[in-house]
């Protein structure tokens, strides 16, 4: 955040000085065609004045082009963010995540999360190859992005997992995104060759409670996920295994 704020901050200046240099030599335009002396001017002091004024545009829009080319380089080779998914990475998720865990308890509202897996991930690439896997998770992504809310937090969890965060989401409402997400998987493909290739993913879902912790929150949807798949794939479901009683007499929301 800090690199970000620095780059908008540097961008500003850049523009800042780009736009006083054109107004600049719109004044010595408008100054040296309307001497208040009357006095004609010769063209030539004009001419270079223009000129210099025009070669300092030009080097700050290179300098402009320069240091956003770096910056997106900077961003892409981030080992806070995934490249291929433009998700965070696992570890620098686990550490928001446990101060997230902190938080909504203190707040009472609900948290839920999302754990989607590819569907049959490994054969995928073995029969297709690993840059068509590739594309695949990069569908994936585009298709969570398309259906979480912006303040919602996304992590490369494992090869082909991602688990996402859902603050003041009930268990309800993240079904209901899940299978919005599912509907993406399910609508889209990639090209392989003139051939398209589609994916089916499966989510588990689980719901804050009182006694969990960020390992303990993670294992339950890792439930609900292997009985997604067990029944069948290409479905959502919820994980259960935690205690009913401490839910019934301290729940979360």
């Amino acid at each position: 955040m800090k690199r970000e704020r620095k780059m908008y901050i540097f961008q500003l200046l850049i523009h800042t000085s780009l736009l006083i240099s054109i107004a600049l030599t719109g004044f010595i335009a408008f100054y040296l065609s309307h001497r208040p002396d009357g006095v004609n001017y010769s063209s030539q002091p004009f001419l270079l004045a223009l000129l210099n004024v025009g070669l300092l545009i030009l080097v700050l829009i290179a300098v402009s082009v320069l240091v956003n080319k770096f910056f997106l380089r900077l961003s892409s080779s981030s080992p806070h963010i995934d490249e291929l998914t433009g998700f965070m990475t696992r570890h620098t998720f686990s550490k928001e995540f446990e101060q997230m865990i902190l938080d909504t308890k203190q707040s009472l509202k609900p948290l839920t999360i999302l754990l989607v897996d590819i569907d049959h991930f490994r054969l995928v690439n073995e029969k297709h190859g690993h840059q068509v896997g590739d594309k695949l998770l990069t569908l994936l992504s585009s298709s969570v992005q398309s259906v979480i809310r912006g303040a919602d937090l996304t992590c490369r969890w494992g090869g082909d997992q991602v688990l996402v965060t859902l603050q003041d989401c009930t268990e309800k409402d993240a079904c209901l995104l899940a299978k919005n997400i599912l509907d993406k998987v399910n609508e889209q493909s990639v090209d392989n060759q003139g051939h398209g290739v589609s994916i089916t993913a499966s989510i588990g879902v689980a719901q804050l409670v009182a006694s969990d912790d960020a390992e303990s929150l993670v294992n339950r949807a890792e439930t609900g996920l292997f009985s997604a798949c067990d029944s069948g794939r290409n479905t959502y479901a919820i994980g259960y295994e935690w205690i009913l009683i401490d839910y019934a007499i301290d729940p979360i929301f």
